[in-house]
């Protein structure tokens, strides 16, 4: 049920974020809490909404721009973490968040893809409408705009809770495997979300801020490894 849940919300996140309403309902700040509302984890949630947010606060729809699938990449994340929290019985932990990040993060770019071949199909389907509305085929031209919104809806359907379902399964394998990486990636943690801001300020594309993830990951095992933190 789980994973059906984190399914529809990425789904229909998919569906808001460009074809339906546009409320600016599927940023990370406030997908990523209702994603955790819906587990039952809104804390959890809201924990991971704004560094997103500002992670990916490049990654904006403009006229024919096609950032990282933003609001795929915060549904498994904030799903994932939620999932992994529960199943190591602590919750949302710094920790958590971190490795799952570092996980599931590239799934924004891999959307991305996805948009551009949704978007080629989306022509076709427009070019039909065209086609039906000079036959006077009204109708036929409003179920094309549907057809348009069934695509995207499910690929966010099927690749949500799949990676969902990955980090909930490795994330605490791992931290379970290694007791000792929870304090580095704490650490980590902050200093993504210190990245976030960095790359929020400076309005960084998506795909270059995630690119860094695995990177302060490292770095971070490091630092507090030689700080005394990991010992």
């Amino acid at each position: 049920m789980d994973y059906l849940i984190v399914a529809l919300v990425a789904g229909l996140a998919a569906v808001e974020r460009k074809g339906f309403l546009q409320a600016m309902l599927s940023r990370p700040v406030a997908l990523a809490p209702f994603t955790g509302l819906a587990l039952g984890d809104l804390h959890g949630g809201l924990m991971l909404g704004p560094p997103l947010e500002l992670l990916w606060l490049g990654a904006v729809n403009l006229g024919a721009a096609l950032p990282p699938q933003e609001a795929l990449g915060a549904a498994a994340i904030a799903g994932g973490a939620v999932l992994a929290g529960r199943a190591l019985g602590t919750g949302v932990t710094p920790s958590v968040a971190c490795l799952t990040l570092a996980l599931v993060g590239t799934l924004a770019t891999l959307g991305r893809t996805a948009d551009r071949a949704i978007e080629e199909w989306n022509v076709r389907l427009a070019g039909r409408a065209d086609a039906r509305v000079a036959q006077g085929e009204l109708r036929a031209a409003a179920r094309a705009n549907l057809q348009g919104l069934v695509l995207p809806f499910a690929v966010s359907f099927v690749l949500a809770p799949l990676a969902a379902a990955a980090a909930a399964l490795l994330v605490p394998a791992a931290l379970r495997r290694f007791p000792g990486a929870l304090g580095p990636l704490a650490f980590g943690w902050a200093a993504l979300t210190g990245l976030a801001a960095a790359a929020g300020a400076r309005a960084f594309r998506a795909a270059r801020g995630v690119g860094l993830v695995a990177a302060v990951v490292a770095l971070s095992v490091v630092a507090a490894r030689v700080l005394g933190i990991w010992r």
